[in-house]
């Protein structure tokens, strides 16, 4: 949450003036609330934003919905399909591919996933055994 970005509320749009962490929420200081009773109607409310006015952690940063669509390739250049679904299981995310080998679910470890190049439409893994079906 940054200062001047925009984020829609109920479908409105209003600009943070100020945002801070406050335990697992947050509280802002949005233009055009100015009382705590128009601030009160917007509590618990879900915060949408543009993908262009959210600030990524890293270069490496992404969000989930960009990844539905990539091609997998294993590390030996096999094509293991397209992520059609990310699963959130709690523990790690997992990728959910389909092309010629079938469904195949990908863990969002660092000892699989190898890259994610979104530019180029490509995640490369390297399968842990028995992950992918070797009769196919």
């Amino acid at each position: 949450m940054q200062r001047g970005r925009r984020v829609y509320i109920n479908g409105q749009r209003y600009t943070i003036l100020r945002a801070r962490p406050d335990q697992d929420s947050w509280l802002l200081q949005l233009a055009g609330v100015e009382n705590r009773n128009l601030a009160d109607e917007l509590a618990g409310a879900l915060i949408e934003a543009a993908d262009a006015d959210v600030r990524r952690d890293d270069s490496d940063s992404y969000f989930l919905h960009e990844l539905v669509g990539l091609r997998v390739v294993t590390d030996d250049g096999r094509d293991a399909g397209t992520i059609v679904e990310v699963l959130q299981t709690g523990a790690n995310d997992v990728y959910v591919a389909a092309g010629p080998l079938g469904e195949v679910l990908i863990p969002a470890i660092g000892d699989v996933v190898e890259e994610i190049d979104i530019s180029a439409g490509v995640m490369r893994i390297t399968p842990l055994a028995g992950m992918l079906d070797e009769s196919q």
